[in-house]
C-alpha cells in the first residue's frame, strides 16, 4: 500500500529502529533525500538509540566467542539469495554505507557504526561456510579491517561504471592507507579470467588482489594512487596485461 506524503513524516521513529516493512523503507528513504525535518530527525534518533544501547551494554560471558565459533561448525547454512534479492540488498547496504559516511560517527557512534558496516561486509562478503579455524579467524580479521576503512571519519566513496558494465565502488581512508574495493553488477568471467585489483602509483602498478562476489582491502594506499580494475588468467597476474575495465582515485 502507498503511503501518503503526510504519513511518511511519521515513520522516523520506525525507520531509526528499523521497525517497518521493506516496502515502506524504500518509499521513505525516497522521501528522506527531499526532507531536511525528516533527515535531521532520523539523525537525532539514531544518536539517541545509541547512546541508549551502549548505556545498557554489558560485557559479554566468559568464551562466549569460542562457543558461538563452536556452534558455526554444527549449523546449518541458509542458501544463496536470489540474484535480485542479492542486488537489492547490495543496494540498501551501500546506501547505509553513504549514510554512515555522511553522518561521521562521533566517539559516542563510532561502535554501533562499525557494527552496522561489518554486518553490511559479512554480508557482502557471502562467506556462506568456513571449513577450518584458520580461515574463520582470516575471515574475522578481514572483516574487521574493512569495518575500520569503511569509519574512518575521513572516509569517502568513489563510484565509477566498468567499461564492460556494472559498477565499482571504492571506500578510501588517507589517513588508515587503506581502501575497500567492492564490484556490482559486473559481467561473470569465463573460468580462464579473473578480475583483479591493482594499487597505481606513479611508480607503477602491484596488486592488492582479486575482486570476487565480496569486498577486497587494499593496502599501502597514498592519495596520489589510482585504483584499477583488469581482466586476468587464473591466478593474478604480477603485472596489469591488459587494459583496465575500470580506474578510481584514491
Amino acid at each position: 500500500m502507498k503511503l501518503l506524503r503526510d504519513d511518511l513524516h511519521v515513520l522516523t521513529g520506525s525507520y531509526a529502529l528499523d521497525a517497518i516493512s521493506d516496502e515502506e523503507r524504500e518509499e521513505f528513504e525516497r522521501h528522506l533525500h527531499h526532507c531536511r525535518a525528516c533527515d535531521a530527525e532520523v539523525r537525532g534518533l539514531r544518536e539517541t538509540a545509541a547512546r541508549l544501547a551502549m548505556a545498557r551494554a554489558v560485557r559479554p560471558p566468559a568464551r562466549m566467542e569460542q562457543r558461538v565459533l563452536a556452534a558455526a561448525y554444527r549449523t546449518r547454512q541458509l542458501p544463496p539469495l536470489p540474484a535480485d534479492r542479492l542486488r537489492a540488498a547490495r543496494d540498501r547496504h551501500r546506501a547505509q554505507l553513504e549514510r554512515l559516511l555522511a553522518l561521521r560517527p562521533a566517539p559516542r557512534r563510532a561502535a554501533l557504526a562499525a557494527a552496522a558496516v561489518s554486518a553490511a561486509a559479512a554480508l557482502a562478503l557471502g562467506v556462506t561456510q568456513v571449513a577450518t579455524q584458520h580461515q574463520l579467524d582470516t575471515a574475522r580479521e578481514s572483516n574487521s579491517a574493512i569495518s575500520k576503512v569503511i569509519a574512518a571519519p575521513d572516509a569517502r566513496i568513489e563510484t565509477t561504471r566498468a567499461a564492460a558494465g556494472g559498477t565499482v565502488t571504492v571506500v578510501v581512508s588517507a589517513r588508515r592507507g587503506e581502501a575497500v574495493v567492492t564490484a556490482a553488477d559486473m559481467p561473470a568471467l569465463p573460468v580462464r579470467e579473473v578480475y583483479q585489483v591493482w594499487v597505481i602509483s606513479p611508480s607503477g602498478a602491484r596488486s592488492a588482489g582479486l575482486l570476487g562476489s565480496g569486498q577486497l582491502l587494499a593496502s599501502r594506499v597514498h592519495p596520489a594512487d589510482q585504483i584499477g580494475v583488469t581482466v586476468e588468467p587464473p591466478g593474478g597476474t604480477t603485472h596489469p596485461t591488459t587494459t583496465p575495465v575500470a580506474v578510481l582515485p584514491a
